[in-house]
């Protein structure tokens, strides 16, 4: 066993997508282990990265625990920060003596001397604020040696709260760290990812992107190794990761000669956001050599006062001439926050409506008090926020009773439209034109056959995932999809994706278990001490599988 042994460490994000076309993982995590896999004098550390859909931090403990790290790398946002406080806690107690970092969205110090979080603070070595590629290399060529806190560079040392920190570190040359799917560490079968610049040219108040420089664009022969990569690791869509395709034309232009090489997202679908104002034929041309494209126009708000304060440059002439550009060419999918510092539910009415007439889709996002952004700005803007949560509480423009009263009225407006998402801190749904009609119709005679008669509804879904994970712990339901004859329940373990698929039985053909005439077989990673909870949830989902299933049954019998 090496005497250096790292382990990365996330919490997949609980994204609730009743349409089951996210298959996410951490992609950050999977870049950073990148980076130690491709460094030739790191060859000899042992490397295991924990990237799970739990928020149990004893599961990560017991896995942790049989590794015996020197080093552990926490990729920390907002939701994995209760996760992080329970997982040290346990570390501490077992080792004293193991090297703890924190990096990511949420590893700030703004975050971390809030009241709820400084235990978890104070129980880490070093915070890393800025890209980690470089920086982690150095850990771990360092971390076993005495003093390397002063050595190492790109530092915050927290200090039970009296900060300190080590050398700055360069910005990293963006082509010097292979990505994981050019080395083909990438998970297989998931929402592949894409990243061609770095930073936002736009540094706007409410967004985390804060003061970061776009000035790093990935080159052709970059970009090309990773669609390569990408298309091996065959992903089901993919996301791009930029602030927008289209905020650097070197990126951009990149992009466009690494596809016309490789032809990776011909067939796929790309999510990604456009900004409105920079839109060029270029970028419409581009996207009609793709698959299916799905883009996101992050307007946030309508009211041009609003966004001036908060440092975001809009025009609102420029952006109807550019949705006539895109009419009958792209969807428009807007992007809307609730609860902005300044605005106040008169004006957030007045940008709904104008998104309402302007859009194909629609998505609204309660606002959120993110590190390098909302926080640094919470007393110039009146923000009280929730220190756990980081959900606004109140500001400028917003009481506590109009938040709620408000936020209130657009769920139900979301619940009255067609196929409306509705989370506890977004809702979307499809505005119903007739040209969104023809569209939908087309999209649905094309797509794959999905449950929808005697099926489970996106509220059942959610209900039925519920029930799962009540009764195995840390298994969680995805999506739920039928094909011909079958039944397929898309879950995800502890120990990764598994897919259950059910059927009529079928003589002489195996499976794992059979009830009332239902053959259930299994694709994953399941072994003996899994089997149980498998077992567990397929009691949960026999009665959905028996209904959706029923004609099936009944022409077997007869």
């Amino acid at each position: 066993m090496s005497d250096r042994r790292i382990a990365l460490v996330a919490v997949d994000s609980l994204w609730r997508d009743p349409k089951g076309t996210f298959y996410s993982f951490s992609y950050g995590i999977e870049k950073l282990r990148a980076s130690l896999h491709s460094a030739h004098d790191l060859a000899d550390v042992d490397v295991l990265l924990l990237d799970l859909r739990s928020g149990d931090p004893e599961e990560y403990f017991e896995q942790l625990r049989a590794f015996r790290p020197t080093l552990v790398g926490l990729s920390t946002y907002i939701w994995s920060l209760d996760v992080f406080a329970g997982l040290t806690e346990r570390l501490r107690q077992h080792d004293p003596d193991v090297v703890i970092v924190a990096g990511g969205p949420a590893a700030r110090r703004t975050v971390l001397d809030l009241a709820p979080h400084r235990a978890l603070r104070d129980r880490l070595d070093a915070v890393i604020t800025g890209e980690g590629e470089e920086i982690l290399r150095e850990l771990a060529r360092e971390h076993r040696t005495p003093g390397w806190q002063k050595r190492v560079h790109g530092l915050d040392l927290p200090g039970h709260g009296l900060w300190r920190t080590s050398p700055p570190a360069e910005r990293p040359e963006l082509d010097a760290y292979p990505s994981p799917y050019q080395l083909d560490l990438a998970p297989l079968r998931k929402t592949g990812y894409v990243e061609t610049f770095r930073g936002c040219p736009i540094h706007c108040a409410f967004c985390q992107w804060g003061e970061q420089k776009s000035d790093r664009v990935h080159s052709v022969e970059y970009l090309a190794r990773h669609l390569e990569g990408l298309r091996r690791s065959d992903a089901l869509n993919v996301f791009f990761l930029d602030a927008a395709f289209n905020l650097s034309p070197r990126a951009f232009r990149a992009l466009v000669a690494a596809e016309s090489e490789v032809h990776a997202l011909a067939d796929k679908t790309v999510h990604g956001h456009l900004y409105p104002t920079y839109l060029k034929e270029e970028h419409l041309t581009f996207f009609e050599g793709l698959g299916q494209v799905q883009v996101s126009v992050g307007i946030q708000s309508f009211d041009e006062k609003v966004l001036e304060r908060l440092g975001r440059p809009f025009d609102i002439e420029r952006f109807q001439s550019v949705l006539r550009l895109m009419r009958g060419r792209l969807d428009v999918d807007i992007e809307l926050i609730f609860g902005l510092p300044g605005d106040n539910p008169l004006s957030f009415r007045r940008t709904l409506e104008t998104a309402l007439e302007l859009g194909n889709s629609v998505k609204i996002f309660r606002c959120l008090v993110l590190p390098d952004a909302l926080i640094e700005r919470s007393e110039a803007l009146s923000i009280d926020f929730d220190p756990r949560t980081f959900s606004l509480r109140s500001a400028e423009g917003w009481t506590p009773e109009a938040l709620e009263s408000e936020w209130e009225a657009v769920v139900r407006l979301a619940e009255q439209a067609r196929d409306p998402i509705l989370n506890d801190d977004w809702v979307g749904w499809v505005i119903d034109t007739p040209e969104a009609r023809a569209r939908g119709a087309a999209n649905v005679a094309h797509a794959p056959s999905v449950v929808t008669s005697r099926s489970i509804d996106e509220a059942g879904v959610l209900r039925l995932g519920e029930r799962i994970d009540a009764a195995a712990h840390g298994w969680a339901l995805e999506r739920v999809h039928r094909d011909r004859a079958e039944v397929l329940f898309e879950l995800r373990s502890p120990a990764g994706p598994v897919t259950l698929t059910v059927l009529s039985v079928q003589p002489g053909k195996r499976s794992f278990l059979v009830k009332d005439g239902l053959a259930y077989s299994h694709r994953g990673d399941v072994d003996a001490a899994s089997a149980p909870l498998l077992r567990r949830v397929i009691d949960v989902v026999h009665r959905d599988a028996l209904a959706l299933l029923g004609e099936e049954l009944g022409e077997l019998a007869s």
